[in-house]
């Protein structure tokens, strides 16, 4: 029988889960070298190593994030066009404005690096505005405007979705269409306007809201399963990377059949065993740094990236600057989060959309209480 709601324990790992996705996508964004040819044997061990971790195995930070999102939209209220104007208006203080925000910073920055480099970048103010509103110079936030898209969309996929006669068929259909990496939303000043990827599983996120006690059967599985999965998820990593090495479809068609299909099915089984890991790591110590999460998400790129790049590279060769930068990056973005939470909670409330961390790791409150739940809900 169906569960009316997500169990606490359910909602925590949700937490647990964003908190490594946040990880994972750090080091997608660090990547210092990864192969360039389709032949093995042409590849440095450095190279690979890089590929299997943030191009491989690191790629269902993103799903599971959209997954989330979806999930998280779709199980409150009763999806009447009441409520989703209710929920829009939530999502524009924690999706839009965080947005905003950060493009403005990471577009002034932008231009001022390049002016102090001696390249400066010629803009009016309509250009400007498209840069900021549509392009940021932060990478990451890609994934919030596509977010901010989807609710937008919200009551035509849930309409989709719940639809007695064609709910099965379409969230069907959109995974076959994932599957095949086919992107139907067009290219706006650079990014797709809605990335396939993440329109996909907040499809699955919605279609989930009907099966909450899957949730529970998933994430109590014996160590034997979860150990077995886990390594499934290791192994179809592992041949994409050997089949194909240069393997890319992010705004490129560097696959072929059988490295492409390895690479799905990586993704749909690692966001399950993903779910698995983080359901045995909740913790009071974990729950309480995950609060940082989108906050770190929001500030570990541009201009912060560019900045300690250009440290390490005096010090390591280029194509090795991720080992050094990774862990550097993650101490410095939760440390500032501590620090201006405690410093500064209004503009970091503010920035990070109302996440901020709880007031002590002592005193964690319960996965009911918006201060664990917020970044995942919202």
């Amino acid at each position: 029988m169906s569960r009316v709601d997500l169990s606490t324990e359910a909602k925590q790992t949700f937490q647990v889960v964003g908190l490594l996705a946040t990880l994972l996508v750090i080091g997608i964004h660090y990547k210092s070298d990864i192969p360039d040819s389709p032949v093995l044997a042409e590849s440095t061990s450095n190279e690979l190593w890089q590929d299997y971790l943030f191009g491989g195995l690191a790629r269902v930070a993103v799903p599971i994030f959209a997954f989330a999102a979806g999930l998280f939209y779709f199980r409150s209220g009763d999806n009447s066009l009441r409520s989703h104007r209710s929920k829009l208006a939530k999502r524009t203080r924690t999706l839009l404005v965080p947005y905003l925000l950060v493009g403005a910073i990471a577009t002034t920055c932008w231009l001022l690096v390049n002016t102090i480099e001696g390249t400066p970048v010629q803009l009016n103010w309509l250009g400007y505005l498209s840069v900021w509103l549509l392009h940021p110079p932060a990478e990451q936030l890609w994934f919030l405007r596509d977010l901010f898209f989807l609710v937008l969309l919200a009551p035509a996929i849930h309409w989709c979705v719940s639809h007695h006669k064609i709910g099965n068929w379409f969230v069907g259909a959109v995974l076959l269409i994932w599957m095949l990496e086919w992107q139907p939303f067009p290219i706006v000043q650079g990014w797709y306007l809605i990335n396939i990827e993440t329109f996909t599983f907040f499809v699955f996120g919605c279609f989930a809201t009907r099966h909450y006690w899957a949730f529970e059967s998933i994430g109590r599985q014996p160590l034997k399963g979860v150990t077995l999965l886990t390594a499934g998820w290791l192994l179809l990593v592992l041949i994409r990377v050997l089949s194909r090495p240069d393997f890319d479809i992010w705004y490129s068609r560097n696959c072929g059949v059988i490295d492409l299909l390895a690479h799905k099915t990586s993704i749909l089984i690692g966001c399950v065993a993903l779910f698995q890991i983080s359901w045995r790591l909740r913790s009071k110590w974990v729950l309480y740094w995950s609060s940082a999460s989108f906050f770190v998400y929001l500030i570990h790129e541009f201009p912060l990236r560019a900045a300690i790049e250009k440290v390490c590279e005096k010090f390591v060769p280029v194509e090795y600057t991720l080992w050094p930068t990774l862990p550097m990056v993650i101490i410095v973005c939760f440390g500032a989060a501590y620090v201006m939470n405690r410093y500064a909670p209004f503009f970091t409330g503010l920035l990070s959309g109302g996440r901020v961390l709880p007031a002590s790791n002592k005193k964690i409150p319960p996965a009911e209480s918006p201060q664990i739940t917020k970044q995942a809900t919202r």
